[in-house]
């Protein structure tokens, strides 16, 4: 579903919390959003932009789930097929955009924490393309004026890889920042596939529709005809600027680095654009970064003959470093099997807790009551100097940490007396009313 329609359902269903009064971009919005995360926003008089601000989204999974139109039981097999199964996308020359001369002062961006950098576009989805290979990712963007950006692109990934060949041959990169897009780009764009699989495909399957692109108007990029407001540029093959501190996933400043300077050569926009704004750190970041790993965690499981009920990214791991896996057990070395494969499928998982598929890995006292009641020495593993993720704070520079894990499983083949002990009692009883 569309941005536009999506924030008129939640309107229609009484769950979008209208902010009337003016606001700012610096602080103010970020401070409401922080304030009543997991509750869509929007902000109707910004000072100093005609552009109002959406947020918060998709900053629960029924939220994630309503907007993909998904069940929650089944978003996870939604994912793996769209990833197994991508469709089609078609360019079109019905262009809805109105053109502007560059001017970000224009766009209500984001302020979000005291030390940040500065202004941060945060939503914004990169579409580029090189020799073939064609790319859409998140990226952070920070504003260093009326036409410039500096962003942080990851090494190794499509992006930088894209990048960096440019730069070898002492090329600039075209580039199209897409903003305020439909469910599937926005999902499609936040998950991670083999190099030269194109994502927009993912993301005509998750919006089960063929999705609709135009080439851009001064460059060789194309974007989706439904994002609300583009920035069309190039990434500099030859400039570079410090980028950060910004906080990151784990609400924690990110480090400063030497990132690759945008330009933007003109705005496109639709008539009845909204700015979309995520939340530094706020759940919404969280899911959408987190959520689309886990059905590369599923496969990696499944993969290793584990029978998978259940994966959750915790809150608590910032939706990265944490997984509880539930499991229909059926040897003691499953569980063990369950980690190795989890890390396996996403490498900068710090803790995994595997659990019974009785247990529900969403809700922290559940999980919590299993560790508790099936843990023992000798049920737990720690890996120490092993690559993991740079976002966890205990880590080397380059990533290098420990990783937990916890085997909250009962054991199997002990005799019913026991087994009464151990088993969480339930009732199955249906109350009238």
């Amino acid at each position: 579903m569309q941005l536009l329609p999506f924030v008129e359902k939640l309107n229609s269903e009484n769950k979008l919390l209208h902010i009337s009064k003016e606001v700012s971009t610096d602080y103010e919005i970020a401070a409401y959003l922080k304030k009543y995360d997991g509750r869509p926003m929007i902000f109707e008089d910004v000072k100093g932009s005609q552009i109002k601000v959406v947020g918060n989204l998709m900053s629960n999974m029924d939220l994630f789930c309503e907007w993909l139109d998904t069940d929650k039981l089944a978003w996870i097999q939604t994912l793996k097929n769209a990833i197994e199964n991508p469709g089609t996308f078609k360019e079109t020359g019905n262009n809805p955009f109105m053109f502007y001369e560059p001017d970000l002062s224009a766009l209500p961006i984001l302020k979000h924490y005291p030390r940040d950098q500065g202004k941060y576009i945060t939503s914004g989805v990169v579409f580029a393309s090189r020799n073939g290979i064609r790319n859409m990712s998140f990226h952070r963007l920070a504003v260093l004026g009326k036409d410039r950006l500096v962003g942080r692109l990851v090494e190794q990934r499509d992006l930088h890889t894209l990048y960096t060949d440019a730069k070898e041959h002492g090329e600039d990169l075209d580039v199209a920042i897409a903003i305020g897009n439909s469910a599937g780009v926005l999902v499609a764009a936040a998950t991670s596939v083999e190099r030269g699989k194109y994502e927009l495909g993912i993301a005509s399957a998750l919006e089960r529709a063929t999705i609709e692109v135009v080439h851009a108007k001064t460059n060789t990029a194309h974007y989706p005809t439904d994002s609300l407001i583009v920035l069309e540029g190039k990434i500099l093959h030859d400039e570079t600027a410090k980028e950060g501190p910004f906080v990151d996933l784990t609400n924690t400043y990110d480090v400063v680095r030497e990132q690759p300077v945008f330009v933007i050569d003109k705005i496109a926009m639709q008539k009845d654009a909204v700015y979309q704004a995520i939340l530094p750190g706020g759940n919404e970041h969280k899911i959408l970064m987190g959520a689309p790993r886990t059905p590369t965690i599923y496969k990696a499981l499944v993969d290793s003959g584990i029978d998978v009920a259940d994966i959750y990214l915790t809150e608590g791991g910032s939706g990265w470093l944490d997984a509880v896996i539930a499991i229909r057990k059926k040897s003691e070395e499953d569980p063990k099997k369950a980690f190795e494969a989890a890390i396996k499928g996403h490498r900068s998982l710090k803790k995994v807790t595997v659990v019974d598929d009785d247990i529900n890995p969403r809700d922290a006292n559940d999980v919590n009551y299993a560790v508790t009641m099936y843990w023992r020495a000798g049920k737990e593993m720690v890996l120490d100097n092993v690559k993991g993720s740079s976002l966890d704070p205990m880590a080397t520079p380059d990533g290098f940490g420990s990783k937990l894990f916890i085997d909250a499983t009962r054991p199997l083949n002990v005799p019913e007396e026991k087994l009464l002990k151990m088993k969480k009692a339930s009732i199955d009883f249906k109350i009238d009313g």
